[in-house]
């Protein structure tokens, strides 16, 4: 297995961490997205025209913890130049797994869920903006509409080409496999929270930290290919 291929696997699985991020807030925590902001700005509304004033602040609380994640993200990456896999990628992953890390030792305990929801939606700030700095297929893990729209505008292009071979760019590909992978994750999550709540937080910490330790240990000073 190539570098190239082994950092895209890393970038999917950081797509299915955020489908179960966001379904652990979704059936856990209010009813609100921690990682996709479109559906939560879009929750947001419903909230304050049906007068529903404890789900807007939770909506609100989201907005707030993934802003914060982005904010803290881009200090750290971005003022780094473009690289195979950037120091500060791995970085701003670490601040995201400790993130993780400490909501799922105060799901141990009678946690305030306003704060909870701060931390998740945190986390996926923090990695929206991480994996946005590797530059691959424009893809930024949290942020499914737009890849879904270049997925199959680039499909559209390659059917309608005069070109004989219409074969469909590994881009593409890459970007289709980020939906699936997605879903997956909140399949994952779906299954496991009714059961055993929060504690299939623990799949995202332990994929964060493999990740963190593959890049620490293989890709740092590596050059674009």
């Amino acid at each position: 297995m190539n570098a190239a291929l082994e950092r895209n696997i890393m970038l999917l699985l950081l797509c299915l961490t955020a489908g179960i991020v966001d379904v652990i807030g979704y059936l856990s925590i209010g009813h609100v997205f921690t990682a996709n902001m479109t559906g939560n700005i879009v929750l947001l509304g419903l909230s304050i025209g049906n007068s529903l004033h404890a789900t807007a602040v939770y909506s609100l609380i989201a907005l707030f913890g993934f802003i914060i994640g982005v904010i803290i993200s881009a200090a750290i990456v971005g003022k780094q130049e473009k690289s195979f896999w950037p120091s500060g990628v791995t970085i701003a992953l670490a601040v995201e797994a400790a993130v993780l890390l400490l909501f799922a030792c105060l799901t141990f305990y009678e946690s305030s869920p306003h704060f909870l929801i701060l931390l998740l939606s945190m986390a996926m700030g923090l990695q929206t903006t991480a994996a946005r700095k590797l530059g691959i297929a424009g893809i930024s893990t949290t942020v499914l509409t737009g890849t879904l729209a270049n997925f199959f505008e680039d499909v559209t292009k390659r059917f309608l080409s005069k070109n004989d071979q219409k074969v469909i760019h590994k881009d593409a590909w890459l970007r289709a496999l980020t939906i699936v992978l997605y879903c997956l994750g909140a399949v994952i999550a779906a299954l496991a929270e009714p059961a055993h709540p929060f504690a299939v937080i623990w799949i995202p910490i332990t994929i964060i930290i493999g990740i963190i330790a593959i890049a620490g240990t293989k890709f740092h000073g590596r050059s674009e290919d």
